[in-house]
């Protein structure tokens, strides 16, 4: 249900009257690039933002308030809960999918530590997160401070898992799909049937009334042949909330296939791509999150390390599910130890994709291309963390 941005302009009057004129300003003249809905009687701008008014949203503001004062929280974690998978997708970076799960009381109890850190968003990845049978007791663990959001293929989702997961407090749902073809899809996943479990999973979770949202990885073919816009069509026929544009990281797979790597241009159209899709009044496209867009120096930036962290499988704490360098282990300390060391070494967030601006430095310190490397790496170049300016966002925010 779409609603008012006039509204929303009058509410963020309200609800962030404590922060600077000049920062309600820049939110308000984002909002013009946002396809804005209600959940549950709540307004909601993506999925990866927590609904207001709500106790999760109360978290954004106090994790705002600290950015201002000149610290940071980690406000977002993504969790890989399994590394267990039916499928071998190419864009995926996990390496190891025998490793042995970790204990969901371990998960939530750093899940419990992240929320008293400020944590407002948690995804749960992995892996085929669905296959761990305690998944349900994991979301069920993230109380009303934070929202919760799985990545998953669909694989093995039922409509009784669905409500399931949706009355343990499951706020949205990312099913993978990556062409609108189903032979290339299920080519890509090295899985048949990928693109039916895809769509199924998709009326299972609009059935359970989920917050149901599409994650797709948009190649330079996939612009190139125009396939992206027709896939955004049958988006929005399925009905489906919402798309998660991604685009390649050389990593996993893709570590060494630098042609993968989309272009200036290229990058130029997911930007216009979000804002034409959500500022557009004709519904042809649903809600877009373009990571191309929304991690631009414009807008929020990246905050791998510095606003957001990523758990792998085995424990180990990175900046980001795509940057493979660990800065500790929450099998041996706890998150807020780790959290700390990570958040001294990157101060502040970047004006790009960390990830993609320092693939080769990553990939030279990993001469396997498929072990973790240690952190002490980046420490020995501070430089590259500690670049000059801020996004957009955190620069109308910080320096008010």
């Amino acid at each position: 249900m779409a609603i008012s941005k006039n509204v929303v302009v009058n509410l963020i009057s309200i609800f962030l009257s404590d922060f600077p004129g000049c920062f309600r300003q820049y939110l308000v003249s984002r909002l013009k690039w946002e396809k804005l809905g209600l959940v549950n009687g709540k307004i909601f701008v993506n999925s990866y933002f927590p609904p207001f008014p709500s106790r999760a949203f109360e978290s954004v503001t106090k994790a705002w308030h600290c950015a201002m004062n000149g610290t940071t929280v980690p406000e977002i974690a993504t969790i890989a809960v399994t590394n267990k998978c039916p499928y071998d997708c190419e864009y995926c970076s996990v390496f190891d999918k025998t490793v042995r799960d970790l204990p969901a009381t371990s998960l939530i109890q750093t899940i419990r530590s992240l929320q008293e850190m400020g944590t407002y968003h948690f995804s749960l990845t992995g892996g085929e997160p669905l296959l761990r049978k305690d998944l349900t007791d994991i979301v069920r663990s993230v109380d009303s401070r934070s929202i919760v959001k799985l990545f998953s293929t669909g694989y093995s989702l039922t409509k009784e898992r669905a409500r399931e997961l949706k009355k343990a407090g499951l706020f949205s749902i990312n099913i993978s799909l990556d062409n609108i073809d189903p032979q290339k899809h299920d080519a890509g996943c090295n899985y048949d049937g990928a693109f039916d479990i895809a769509l199924d999973a998709i009326q299972y979770s609009k059935a359970a009334s989920l917050l149901t949202c599409v994650a797709t990885v948009v190649t330079k073919e996939r612009i190139r042949s125009g396939e992206i816009f027709r896939f955004l069509e049958f988006m929005r026929e399925l009905d489906v909330d919402e798309v998660t544009i991604f685009e390649p990281i050389p990593t996993g797979k893709l570590a060494f296939c630098d042609d993968a790597i989309l272009g200036d241009n290229e990058r130029r159209l997911l930007k216009l791509l979000h804002k034409e899709a959500n500022g557009s009044q004709d519904n042809k496209y649903p809600r877009i999150f373009s990571f191309p867009y929304v991690e631009s120096s414009e807008y929020m930036g990246c905050g791998a390390g510095c606003t957001r962290l990523h758990i792998t499988a085995l424990g180990e704490v990175m900046p980001c599910d795509f940057t493979q360098v660990t800065f500790g282990n929450i099998q041996r300390e706890p998150i807020e130890t780790v959290w700390k060391r990570m958040d001294k070494t990157f101060e502040k967030p970047s004006t790009g994709c960390f990830a993609l601006d320092n693939y080769k430095l990553l990939r030279e310190s990993d001469h396997t291309a498929s072990d973790i490397t240690d952190s002490h790496h980046i420490y020995m170049n501070e430089d590259v963390v500690k670049k000059d300016g801020l996004p957009g966002f955190y620069d109308t925010l910080m320096n008010q």
